[in-house]
């Protein structure tokens, strides 16, 4: 069981900045507009849910349980499957939030881009 949170607390410390709170890098000079256009691109990026999240969970959970299982002694099965499934939802819930920001990132580019920005990350 030990493993299984030191595991998970390393996952989570792996978790870094949010992508969508990264400044935008821009090939070339800024324009007048940008500063204003970056306040509605972020509005509208932090809007924008891809529905991903709910099944990084379910995976994780999944996926916990099985090694959990898999790696506990024979009378501690179930406590170990139950341990590899809360720290793998954790893992999977952790998963999921990196990829809805970097999707949300993505819009953020991509609207920036189409107000004419030269944004290239």
């Amino acid at each position: 069981m030990r493993k299984f949170m030191l595991l998970g607390l390393l996952g989570l410390a792996t978790c870094g900045e949010y992508a969508t709170s990264r400044p935008l890098a821009v090939d070339g000079t800024r324009n007048a507009n940008f500063g204003q256009d970056e306040i509605e691109c972020r509005a509208l990026a932090a809007n924008y849910n891809p529905q991903k999240q709910a099944g990084a969970i379910g995976g994780g959970a999944v996926s916990g349980a099985l090694i959990g299982g898999l790696t506990s002694a024979s009378g501690e099965s179930t406590e170990g499957a139950l341990a590899g499934a809360a720290i793998g939802g954790l893992l999977g819930a952790a998963e999921g939030s990196y990829y809805e920001d970097e999707a949300r990132r993505h819009v953020l580019i991509n609207c920036m881009q189409g107000r004419g920005h030269r944004v290239i990350g």
